[in-house]
């Protein structure tokens, strides 16, 4: 029997208008304890609150919506393009929602770039690539490590700057080990019908490996 999994909303939507639904075929035990919907294939759990940690990722699928010349906060358009893209191809929502951003809008709070919003497809073997609803495209990503902090509660541009701050400050305390490798991303756990105090996030930035000298 089909189930309901909450929607994932931005934050500044969660005020504004009712929750929307996504239907779910998977049983009651596909949905993780710390998120509002399913994971996506072979994707790990949410980093701890507080805790900065190393995480490998799968190849994975994705719906992705861009705005250029944006702000941060540039969440609500992109939104509604990509729940138009997954209610019209069938394709359920997935935990998390995936916001990456240009490096200049973390060095700089006035300045504007490229925001990139995605929903996960539940499997890298569902639909296909290319143009989807829209303006949305359908993208494959390879496998990738991050670096990531865990963050519970509020979420903004001041908290997601603090995030890549601290991670910075891991990677120099480590830097005969990892070095950044990417654009920063936040991932979102929770919708607004949970509790702002109990929602989950994660900071991170991508990362590989210091190659070591040849002796």
């Amino acid at each position: 029997m089909l189930r309901r999994t909450l929607l994932i909303l931005p934050l500044s939507l969660g005020s504004m208008i009712p929750v929307s639904a996504a239907f779910s075929a998977d049983p009651p035990a596909a949905r993780p304890a710390n998120a509002d919907a399913p994971f996506a294939e072979g994707w790990p759990d949410a980093t701890q609150p507080g805790k900065i940690e190393i995480k490998n990722y799968p190849p994975y699928r994705s719906a992705i919506a861009k705005a250029k010349n944006a702000s941060m906060g540039a969440d609500n358009l992109m939104f509604f393009s990509l729940f138009r893209h997954i209610s019209r191809s069938n394709v359920e929502m997935t935990t998390p929602v995936v916001n990456t951003y240009e490096p200049k809008m973390i060095e700089n709070p006035k300045a504007l770039g490229e925001v990139s919003m995605e929903f996960l497809y539940s499997s890298p073997d569902l639909g296909k690539t290319g143009k989807g609803v829209g303006a949305v495209e359908v993208v494959d990503h390879p496998a990738a490590t991050y670096v990531c902090m865990g963050v519970q509660g509020r979420m903004d541009d001041d908290e997601m700057r603090e995030g890549v701050k601290k991670l910075r400050q891991w990677l120099e305390e480590h830097k005969g080990e990892w070095v950044e490798d990417g654009l920063p991303r936040r991932l979102g756990y929770h919708g607004p019908m949970t509790p702002v105090a109990q929602r989950l996030w994660e900071v991170q930035l991508p990362v590989k490996r210091v190659e070591k000298p040849k002796s």
